[in-house]
């Protein structure tokens, strides 16, 4: 393990601590919404993994929600983590990607759309240890969580090519 490798992991362990978990996400959600909106994804506050916009409606209201999310790169795609921080209950965007399977996000500077898969079995376990290659706090949240957490595949839609902003 690189000194790097240990400073990351130390990193991750303070913020998943429940009071940091809640602060950061609270800060964070707010911040980075207009912030990345703003900006084209390139500006927000959490710097250091990978954050997107993802953008869907809501399966109760029907409203648009904007909703900064860490993710997992994969290819032009993107893993969602369901962690809620540790909440022993699902965040509710998780919920609105069951409802309608197809989703707009500004990634990685990019607009596009895409599929929506809930993943499940050997795909979910091994989707898993990527997430908490990126993030070992993932492991703590699930701990917490008392729950399977989620995890979602967002796959580029063929004709919603993610175009530069």
């Amino acid at each position: 393990m690189t000194i790097r490798d240990a400073v990351w992991r130390g990193f991750s362990l303070f913020v998943s601590l429940k009071p940091v978990t809640v602060f950061f996400m609270n800060l964070a959600t707010w911040v980075d919404r207009p912030l990345m909106r703003a900006t084209s994804g390139r500006i927000r506050l959490s710097f250091v993994i990978p954050t997107l916009l993802l953008r869907c409606t809501g399966a109760r209201s029907g409203l648009l929600r904007e909703v900064p999310l860490l993710y997992v790169p994969e290819g032009d795609g993107a893993l969602l983590v369901g962690s809620n921080g540790g909440k022993p209950y699902d965040p509710a965007w998780c919920h609105n990607l069951r409802a309608q399977r197809r989703v707009s996000c500004l990634l990685a500077g990019r607009e596009g759309t895409f599929r929506v898969e809930e993943l499940s079995g050997a795909d979910r376990d091994a989707a898993w240890e990527s997430a908490v290659a990126i993030y070992p706090g993932y492991r703590r949240y699930e701990q917490r969580a008392g729950r399977v957490i989620p995890l979602f595949r967002l796959i580029p839609e063929a004709d919603g090519r993610a175009r530069q902003t």
